[in-house]
């Protein structure tokens, strides 16, 4: 009997990004990016052999898999770098294919997302019904979001290898103050985490910092450590003026493209309850009121080290009243639940429902230790009484 060897799944398969759902690391990538460039769609696809797979379209319908030929993808994984069609009804390769002919998309910008092999397997991309050209800035921009997209695809569960999530690192901490109680909760994935949460109280201000470096293990800790450290030794600074010094600190001139971290960094007025706060990409931040409404704190931002330097930062503001919970969590902690933005509103849900924050975080430390979470995992909690 003559055996033939079985073909080893391709590098998209062993991904296992391929048909897997909605999550809110890529999800985040591309509703920045539509917001920053104003296009109808940003997507990203995932490709693999002669179609394309859409992993991220946070609005509007789910796309799901669409042979290669009616779409752009399979040529800009063939680039070293952003690849850009202005007028697609004009262009012989692509006048013909579904996108434009079915669904009318004249513009198209993309990206290849690259493996640490170097391996093409999916792409960041933007697409427009009216015919438009990227200017220098702009494909910059692009460079950094596919950069930021281009680590998550580094990160996922089939290309790399990490130590189990245990619980068996939670640590807890809390400060009560001026009528706010804050504690956190961390659940490191491996021996090294790369998060880091961290507070203090100066002169009625309490000045609280989440950050989440990038990647897993002892580069992602340093980096997270010394951000935080550097964000909080800013105590007296606006936020943005402390994010500005804390990129110098942490990533100085020579930036590398593959370090960067979210951000979510605040201060507190203790006496009116008014926040200030700059978000770099984090994005999961949410206000819960003692009336029964939430506020998600969105971003605007790049993550740091990513931010271009003729871009400054963001900075945004609203106020906590008695009664008022604020939750920030890292990536992670979505994994808990269904990985979308979803399961930022019922951390809330949870949050709400527990009897206090330590109810709260051993109810999240125990969906944590029955699901499949492959990142650290930290949540910080403020109440204001």
């Amino acid at each position: 009997m003559t055996s033939h060897p079985v073909d080893a799944p391709s590098t998209a398969v062993r991904s296992g990004l391929l048909d897997s759902p909605p999550e809110e690391r890529f999800d985040r990538i591309t509703r920045l990016a539509r917001e920053l460039f104003d296009v109808d769609y940003a997507l990203v696809n995932v490709i693999d052999g002669d179609e394309a797979y859409t992993k991220s379209q946070p609005d509007g319908p789910r796309i799901g898999r669409t042979p290669l030929r009616d779409v752009f993808c399979g040529e800009t994984v063939k680039q070293d770098g952003v690849f850009e069609i202005t007028d697609a009804a004009s262009d012989p390769r692509f006048r013909d294919s579904a996108s434009v002919v079915d669904y009318g998309i004249r513009f198209y910008a993309g990206i290849p997302l690259r493996t640490g092999e170097g391996d093409a397997i999916a792409t960041l991309c933007l697409l427009d019904t009216d015919e438009r050209e990227l200017d220098d800035h702009q494909r910059r921009a692009l460079e950094r979001l596919g950069r930021w997209a281009q680590a998550e695809v580094r990160a996922s569960g089939g290309l790399t290898t990490t130590e189990p999530a245990t619980t068996a690192g939670v640590r807890e901490d809390s400060l009560t103050t001026e009528g706010m109680r804050l504690a956190s909760l961390a659940i490191p994935h491996g021996l090294v985490s790369g998060d880091r949460s961290g507070w203090q109280h100066v002169g009625g201000r309490v000045v609280v910092t989440l950050a989440d470096a990038m990647g897993k293990g002892e580069t992602a800790g340093e980096v997270a450590e010394t951000l935080l450290q550097a964000l909080q030794s800013r105590r007296d600074d606006e936020p943005a003026e402390a994010m500005l010094a804390a990129e110098k600190v942490v990533f100085g001139d020579e930036r590398n493209p593959d370090t960067f971290a979210t951000v979510f960094h605040a201060v507190v007025d203790a006496g009116s309850g008014l926040i200030d706060y700059v978000d770099a990409g984090h994005g999961l931040t949410l206000v819960l009121r003692a009336d029964g409404t939430d506020e998600r704190l969105s971003s605007h931002n790049l993550p740091l080290g990513l931010r271009p330097a003729d871009v400054g930062w963001e900075a945004g503001r609203t106020r906590v009243g008695r009664g008022d919970l604020i939750v920030s969590v890292s990536d992670g902690a979505l994994d808990a639940y269904d990985s979308t933005l979803a399961s930022l509103r019922m951390i809330g849900d949870d949050l709400r429902a527990a009897a206090g924050t330590d109810d709260f975080f051993d109810e999240l430390a125990l969906k944590v230790s029955t699901h499949q979470v492959d990142d650290d995992v930290t949540a910080v909690v403020l109440a204001v009484s």
